[in-house]
């Protein structure tokens, strides 16, 4: 009987566990814009705004601190070149951004890389944003790196700028303009890991307005050459995010036991 006990207990806390893993991982960032395809003005330029997401439901959540941005930019569809963007501090960070020219616009940011961890101590659970070093009943601990973008049109050239990768360690790349596509298409993309092919790796989509959990619309798998086929099934703005995640290496095997890497990439299907 106090066998069955235990066995019962062992089974609650790593069900638990399971949840609270899934749920931390699952805890991510992304970029909503206002407008997507903002007109352009031969003299005024173009403009648009946009804010962050952050927390577990979409399309807005919980407040991101600006202090856990390591860095925000867009990509000059020309030059290629990275602009630095400040964001508006207090609140989603909404900020406005100016285009002085036409084309495809990749905006993004970087979270800053931290460690998670959750512990078991005198009886009771813990959370702790640090490493697990000085830990022993360790349940979960990972080291965690996240990376967005979102894809803005302005004008009509320039406009095949957005299957340039920009170096993100994550990243997703459209090989295919969302602008010309239709319900019952599909959009291809490719995910990129340290600039390479990630092959066999899972992507997730959803729509605005198929859900605010963490329902996924579509779920899919990059094949050998790291390219997965998003079917559009409704009008308007999408999330897709992939993930990759790897045993602790030697470097980091006494500060945690998991390396989780996280992307995510908004778009409008207009």
């Amino acid at each position: 009987m106090k066998r069955f006990k235990k066995l019962c207990v062992l089974g609650l806390i790593m069900g638990f566990s399971l949840f609270s893993s899934l749920a931390l991982q699952s805890h991510m960032m992304w970029l909503n814009v206002t407008d997507f395809y903002p007109e352009f003005y031969p003299r005024h330029g173009a403009s648009t705004e946009l804010y962050f997401g952050w927390g577990h439901r979409y399309p807005v959540d919980d407040f991101l601190d600006q202090k856990m941005l390591k860095e925000f930019y867009f990509v000059c569809p020309r030059c290629r070149k990275h602009h630095t963007l400040v964001p508006n501090p207090g609140g989603f960070l909404a900020t406005t951004i100016n285009f002085e020219e036409p084309g495809a616009y990749i905006v993004a940011a970087v979270l800053e890389p931290g460690f998670y961890t959750m512990y078991i101590e005198k009886g009771e659970m813990h959370h702790k944003m640090g490493p697990k070093t000085g830990h022993k009943a360790v349940i979960v601990s990972l080291y965690y790196e996240q990376y967005i973008k979102a894809l803005i049109m302005t004008g009509t050239e320039d406009r095949d700028a957005y299957k340039n990768p920009i170096g993100h360690k994550i990243e997703i790349v459209p090989m295919k303009d969302p602008g010309t596509l239709k319900v019952g298409d599909f959009l291809p993309v490719q995910v990129l890991f340290n600039g390479r092919p990630a092959s066999f790796c899972k992507v997730f989509a959803k729509y605005s307005g198929f859900s605010t959990g963490e329902d996924f619309a579509y779920t899919t798998s990059t094949d050998g050459k790291g390219i997965a086929r998003i079917r559009i099934l409704h009008y308007g703005p999408w999330l897709l995010k992939t993930e990759k995640r790897f045993p602790a290496t030697k470097e980091f095997e006494d500060k945690c036991n998991e390396l989780h890497y996280t992307a995510t990439f908004t778009f409008e299907v207009p």
